[in-house]
């Protein structure tokens, strides 16, 4: 489980850097021996930041990880070959953690990290309870968050993979819904292999997007390209602005026969009427930017391109219960916060 939160945690910390691949598996490698260390030794959330503060702090975790039996082999000697390498080398690897864990930095995200007993988040309870988990963020926030975000949720998935593989069929039952809402904001790194194997172990994602674009900048080229490829189901809307995106969905929609005809009038003064057949796209990428709204365009496996007209939620026959849980939730917030935690 260290592995993958600190995975999450780490998520592009490197992005930009020469030799980037190097820095980013070292400062996952250090994050995941400092979430080992802390569930190890029973130590707090606070512990786990102030060894993130300070590379000279984190030889505590190292004695844990030395001495409790159930350490992870050799996860002490990594931590401490990090530890004592070239200081310099050391400082670039510790930034990057301390990154990784900069929202502790906020007393709130803190205590919200700091379960007192009983208040721990189980994702196994969670999935034999069958029960909704909403993830709210800002946009200010997610730059802040994102990690401990994406932690959370790999953690669930793990636990759902887990559930799965002991279960008839290598699939969840009741199926795993994630709607991931402005996904790049808090990106997953497993989602490019869970958009292409979640849905055979009963994993349902919705990812939903600003833009290809935005998916390349955050998941890279080949791995967004992968996560689109993989969704079976692709639901655009309009008011898209990238010209590259624009121009390849209006060839992946396809193209139309127009037929032409042409009359024309010799020396002789008679008329001569011909027709040809041209094709030209079904939707030119102008009329993909400026759908109207409340309609979109579905794109589904091999079937051809469906235009859709969307109806608001408040149109539906259940509107009304959906309004009053709406009021009851946002009274139950105003009322103050609940606490749920993940511990280390």
């Amino acid at each position: 489980m260290a592995m993958i939160r600190a995975k999450a945690l780490t998520a592009g910390a490197a992005d930009g850097t020469t030799d980037a691949n190097f820095w980013q598996a070292s400062a996952e490698q250090a994050v995941r021996c400092l979430l080992h260390a802390a569930a190890l030794g029973d130590r707090s959330t606070r512990d786990l930041y102030r060894w993130s503060l300070s590379a000279l702090k984190a030889h505590d975790a190292v004695h844990i990880l030395t001495t409790h039996p159930d350490a992870a082999h050799a996860w002490s000697e990594a931590l401490e070959a990090i530890l004592s390498a070239d200081p310099r080398q050391r400082d670039s690897i510790w930034a990057m953690v301390a990154i990784a864990f900069s929202a502790l930095g906020d007393p709130t995200v803190l205590e919200a990290l700091s379960p007192a007993p009983g208040e721990q988040f189980d994702p196994e309870a969670f999935l034999r309870g069958k029960g909704t988990v909403y993830l709210l963020g800002t946009s200010t926030g997610a730059s802040a968050t994102a990690g401990i975000v994406a932690a959370f949720v790999e953690d669930v998935v793990e636990a759902a993979r887990r559930r799965a593989a002991a279960s008839p069929g290598a699939r969840l039952d009741p199926p795993l819904s994630l709607v991931l809402d402005e996904a790049a904001n808090y990106p997953l790194p497993s989602l490019p292999a869970l958009m292409s194997e979640g849905g055979g172990t009963g994993i349902s994602t919705i990812v939903v997007l600003q833009s290809l674009a935005q998916a390349r900048h955050v998941w890279g080229e080949h791995a967004a390209s992968a996560i689109w490829d993989a969704a079976i189901v692709k639901v655009i809307l309009g008011g898209g602005s990238n010209a590259r995106d624009l121009d390849d969905l209006s060839r992946l929609i396809g193209q139309r026969e127009r037929a032409t005809t042409s009359t024309s009038r010799g020396g002789d003064g008679r008329r001569s009427t011909s027709t040809s057949t041209t094709t030209a796209p079904i939707l030119e990428p102008a009329q993909l930017r400026t759908l109207p709204f409340g309609t979109a365009i579905l794109l589904m496996r091999a079937a051809p391109a469906i235009a859709l007209t969307l109806h608001p939620w408040t149109r539906r026959r259940d509107a009304h219960l959906l309004e009053a849980d709406r009021d009851a939730t946002e009274a139950q917030a105003r009322s103050g916060p609940r606490r749920a935690a993940v511990s280390p």
